[in-house]
């Protein structure tokens, strides 16, 4: 057996079950009560609009998905469609948000934990921030979650059904507790604490990216990592993305009802946005502790474990084929392409956990954390639009089981819907995301630096390497002569190339970083009024995506000459 080959040994059922699993994390332990803080009881419109517009994201991925079953899938249909690059830069974005994933659900498990096992953390402010005991549990916990996905993608797939299976009760249990206990239906009317709408709209689409809103819906994204390991990927992947996204639609917009409703009017003398009560590093709890119900607060200190290590579990496993497909495409060494006995990328996902341990520094709190991984998320997600047009003019033949109707117009909602989604997390998340794509742009320049200075014997051997990796191809991709860029090319033509179809990149996010910064949210300086600023993201997604689409008319003749490294199934 080729051992950097994965095997297709997750079912449709196993796939669902790992985007649900994915879904149901230490959101619905905190999202409900940051939600409200920002928005008051509009935060359930909050719930069903970022659903609503993540369902359009998610189509566009679910043809891509479907059509190009690989591991690694974000970063690889960035490289199909335009190249090193841009796939570098989205892989880049994807491979940062998700090692830090691992270390925000570890965090909201110990921030849980903390209510029973002092030490574990502490208050800075009014942020719960993990204690040097805390950070070494945190890091024991991760290794764990390495050690269980050590045993294979089979072992994975049974274990996680479990853990879902058990992850699904609890919530759905507290919601019709909380709304059958002391439901206060004036809560969400109450013209004193502002009515239904208190903070207005800007409220509502704040606590999309920052009251954890948007954050538990990216979770269906593991879909795409773990596609190359996945039987019958055609029909599993659109199911599991899509179904998954509208799960989480309908159970967290109703745990937001159920939360608002159980309030008590003393918890809101303050009004929403300092809604605080006893034990409110765990919410839920401490509601259901004022009710006297000790029980099943013991049950949810029990689902506060295993909701957040579930995630976790299945991240520490989507992470790792993050890392491989990076890795495939010429951006890693081909040390990370090594599989072990069972079929797992061991080396990317020790190296990915010592990455992650240093995120319990700079983001401290569950909060702080949430908002920088969804701004690096719905960075990467902006190349599916563009590559599910591009793709759909230069590889015209490949199979699509899942084929979207109105194509050009999903494709370019779901691109403004990412835009909008950035601009909202502020100019505080943004600006630290601008940064942290400059470290990557330099990585990949060095790279290419390094790919110029090698021996060229070593070359030699690269590149004779490549074309043995090329014959390996998924048949689909293969037969189609799907070939993209490789940066074993020399660096000079390979810089002209990535410049031709990549150019428009670099004034889309200097546009958008401008926004950020004249905008009303997180930190900018209000200049952009609301409402306008609709308009003006509008404006930029627009010209934004019209230039990443003639950029690819403009080398359709040079991308299928091109060659490229091989792409694992």
């Amino acid at each position: 057996m080729n051992n950097s080959q994965f095997q297709r040994s997750i079912t449709p059922l196993g796939l669902l079950f790992s985007g649900v699993g994915s879904v149901i994390g230490s959101g619905w332990l905190f999202g409900p009560l940051y939600a409200a803080q920002i928005a008051g009881p509009a935060s359930v419109l909050s719930w069903i609009i970022g659903g609503l517009l993540m369902i359009i994201i998610a189509l566009t991925f679910a043809e891509l998905g479907s059509a190009f079953p690989i591991a690694g899938g974000l970063v690889q249909f960035a490289q199909f469609s335009h190249g090193p690059l841009i796939s570098f830069m989205t892989g880049w974005m994807v491979w940062i948000s998700s090692i830090a994933v691992a270390p925000v659900e570890t965090m909201g498990l110990l921030q849980y934990a903390g209510n029973y096992i002092p030490g574990l953390v502490t208050k800075v402010g009014n942020t719960t921030v993990l204690t040097y005991l805390g950070i070494v549990a945190g890091a024991a916990l991760m290794f764990l979650m390495c050690f269980l996905n050590y045993q294979g993608a089979k072992f994975f797939s049974r274990s996680n059904n479990i853990i879902t299976s058990i992850k699904l009760i609890v919530p759905i249990a507290t919601l019709c507790i909380l709304i059958s206990l002391d439901f206060h239906s004036s809560n969400f009317t109450t013209a004193s604490k502002g009515g239904f709408m208190p903070m207005g709209w800007h409220g509502v689409l704040s606590a999309l990216p920052l009251g954890g809103v948007i954050y538990s819906f990216i979770g269906s994204n593991t879909v795409l990592q773990l596609a190359g390991e996945t039987k019958r990927p055609q029909f599993s992947i659109p199911l599991a993305l899509i179904v998954s996204v509208i799960f989480c639609i309908i159970l967290y917009g109703l745990l937001e009802v159920a939360f608002v409703g159980a309030l008590t009017p003393a918890t809101l003398t303050e009004g929403w946005a300092k809604l605080h009560y006893a034990g409110d590093s765990g919410p839920f709890s401490g509601i259901l502790m004022a009710f006297g119900l000790s029980w099943f607060v013991i049950v949810i200190y029990g689902d506060a474990l295993i909701s957040p290590f579930g995630t976790a579990y299945v991240y520490t496993a989507a992470t790792a084929r993050v890392t491989y497909g990076l890795s495939k495409i010429g951006f890693l060494p081909y040390f990370f392409q090594k599989l072990s006995k069972h079929n797992v990328p061991t080396r990317a996902i020790l190296v990915n956990y010592f990455a992650g341990l240093f995120l319990f520094l700079p983001f401290p709190g569950w909060q702080s954390m949430v908002g920088f991984i969804i701004s690096c998320f719905i960075v990467s997600y902006i190349i599916g639009p563009i590559a599910l047009i591009g793709l759909r003019k230069t590889q015209p033949h490949i199979s699509r089981p899942f084929k979207l109707p109105c194509v050009h117009l999903i494709a370019f909602l779901a691109f403004y819907i990412c835009n909008l989604l950035i601009f909202w997390t502020g100019w505080q998340t943004v600006y630290r995301m601008m940064i942290a794509m400059l470290i990557g742009l330099v990585y990949f320049f060095v790279r290419i630096c390094y790919q110029k200075n090698r021996p060229r014997a070593k070359a030699a051997d690269v590149k004779k390497d490549v074309e043995q990796r090329t014959e390996e191809r998924v048949p689909a991709l293969k037969s189609a002569g799907i070939r993209a860029t490789s940066l074993d090319k020399k660096p000079n033509g390979l810089l002209k190339d990535q410049w031709l179809k990549s150019w428009w990149i670099f004034p889309y996010l200097g546009s958008m970083c401008i926004a950020s910064y004249l905008g009303s949210f997180g930190g900018g300086i209000n200049v952009l009024p609301f409402g306008i600023d609709f308009g003006v993201i509008a404006l930029i997604s627009l010209a934004a995506f019209s230039l990443a689409l003639f950029s690819l008319d403009h080398e359709n003749g040079k991308l299928s000459e091109q060659s490229a490294p091989s792409i694992s199934a």
